[in-house]
């Protein structure tokens, strides 16, 4: 079985006005990196890893928000603690698109999103909920890569 090592760059932001957000990167069901939002400006982490062929999973969860870190005056959304998944690269080739296409946000229990109770949503880059943005690729990773764009 074929192996391949790729350099991965996770760059994600947050907004928060009480306690922020802490997160966690995966790969393959094996944590790479768990740490905290240090300020609102956009922040990368970078790590290399070695693959073999076939289907990974890269996830970005989104671990300790809680209802109050939600504060709605008036019916509106006046503060709030969120997770935004800025950019992802591997081998200095940025997702751009694929970024939401290829994604899943799974949610760690069931919300309501657009007057339905859902406990998925696609195409999700500002995680609002405790949960995992959720983007599969294959390795060979150029060859999968030709195939999406």
């Amino acid at each position: 079985m074929e192996q391949e090592s790729l350099d991965f760059e996770v760059t994600v932001s947050g907004k928060y006005w009480s306690k922020k957000p802490q997160f966690s990167i995966w790969l393959d069901n094996k944590v790479i990196i768990q740490t905290e939002i240090s300020s609102e400006s956009p922040q990368t982490h970078k790590f290399t890893h070695t693959v073999d062929e076939g289907e990974h999973v890269l996830k970005i969860k989104l671990e300790n928000k809680t209802d109050s870190d939600t504060l709605i005056v008036d019916g509106n959304v006046s503060k709030d603690m969120l997770l935004n998944i800025d950019d992802i690269t591997i081998d200095d080739i940025s997702f751009g698109q694929l970024l939401w296409s290829e994604s899943t946000f799974i949610l760690d229990k069931a919300h309501e999103y657009q007057g339905k109770e859902v406990t998925e949503i696609a195409s999700c880059v500002n995680l609002g909920w405790n949960g995992s943005y959720t983007l599969k690729f294959n390795s060979p990773y150029y060859i999968w890569l030709l195939e999406k764009l």
